[in-house]
């Protein structure tokens, strides 16, 4: 008769008949029988360092996709505030036309103020989508020559957006284009190109308040790898009085 001993620091998760053993995240629990005593000792075997390497690497999370649902063409802030005032108005008018008996005018008023109030509050939160201008065969040249880059920001700058203090502020406060206490450069449209003869250029018109030029040429060496792989960036100061500053994105594609 055989008796397995283990510790209980060292319970095993699953049995390998391959390995001839159990195994542990972190180690390998190996049955070894000892002769003339007919008893079994489970005794524990450091992995090596390529089981561990394998191990650890397996454990990565690989980063999740893009969801690809979006809401487009319309503004939830106005759906809200329709539906919101459509409900109040409905409720007083129900109210005063009944006396104050019509049973559905509670109801009105308890859904339709909180949705008015909801779809103002989007309205304040509510970054409009920015127009493109597309010139030439752009716009065509887009789907076969843009990189991922750029298509992702065609996509995230075309759709209301909410929360937000400007479009693009996440990778503009990466780059280091929003000095300490100023605010965020506004961009105000996309243009569409093509650059000799057969590169996609998307080009990005920014309001640069309160970020000087100097700053944007400061960190230039910075944009072809932040929008990379496979782009060339530039900037161009359009106007000086209005502070109008252009991020151009040319694919080498």
């Amino acid at each position: 008769m055989a008796f397995v001993t283990c510790s209980l620091g060292l319970l095993p998760s699953r049995f390998s008949v391959a390995r001839g053993g159990w195994e542990t995240a972190g180690a390998k629990l190996r049955v070894v029988e000892r002769r003339g005593q007919g008893r079994a000792l489970v005794r524990r075997t450091p992995r090596s360092a390529a089981e561990s390497e394998t191990t650890s690497s397996d454990t990565i999370q690989e980063p999740l996709p893009d969801v690809p649902f979006e809401i487009r063409g319309f503004s939830l802030g106005n759906v809200a505030g329709i539906l919101g005032g459509a409900l109040t108005v409905y409720s007083f008018y129900t109210y005063f036309s009944s006396s104050g008996t019509a049973s559905a005018t509670s109801l009105g008023f308890v859904y339709g103020v909180p949705i008015l109030l909801i779809g103002f509050a989007l309205k304040y939160a509510e970054l409009k989508p920015v127009p493109v201008e597309s010139q030439g065969l752009s716009r065509q040249l887009r789907e076969v020559k843009a990189t991922d880059t750029q298509k992702k920001i065609i996509r995230d700058v075309t759709r209301h957006r909410y929360g937000d203090e400007a479009h693009l502020d996440t990778s503009l406060k990466a780059l280091g284009l929003i000095p300490r206490g100023a605010s965020c450069p506004v961009l105000l449209k996309l243009v569409e190109s093509v650059r000799d003869g057969q590169k996609y250029a998307l080009s990005m018109e920014f309001f640069s308040k309160e970020t000087p030029y100097s700053l944007w040429e400061e960190k230039l060496s910075k944009f072809d790898r932040f929008f990379g792989p496979d782009v060339t960036c530039s900037i161009a100061k359009i106007d000086e009085e209005k502070r109008l500053v252009q991020l151009t994105i040319v694919s080498t594609r």
